[in-house]
């Protein structure tokens, strides 16, 4: 019985010295995925900024947050030559052949 609690003290110590140099390690989880940044002073006055955020919203290159950033293509707005009935019935047609990628796939 004394063997028993001798080895259940030392599996709990090894345990907890495991959890112990866990704590103490740099996993940052999603964060160590990120290079750091270094600060770098800007050349750009206020005013040249602004300015390039306006010439990029009015030609539709202003950039997107997200996963669609760093999409090759103009934001620009496209109008649509189907009518609101075709594009119900595209939808219902795809969702019934299981077309329909949902998620970040």
């Amino acid at each position: 019985m004394n063997k028993n609690y001798r080895t259940l003290a030392t599996l709990t110590v090894l345990a907890m010295s495991a959890f112990a140099a866990q704590a103490q390690s740099p996993f940052e989880g999603d964060l160590s995925n990120t290079p750091d940044i270094q600060s770098v002073p800007s050349t750009l006055t206020r005013a040249a900024v602004v300015a390039e955020l306006q010439t990029a919203r009015a030609n539709g290159t202003l950039a997107r947050d997200g996963d669609l950033s760093q999409a090759p293509r103009s934001i620009a707005q496209v109008r649509s030559t189907l009518s609101r009935d075709a594009v119900r019935a595209e939808a219902i047609a795809a969702a019934k052949a299981d077309a329909i990628v949902q998620g970040d796939h």
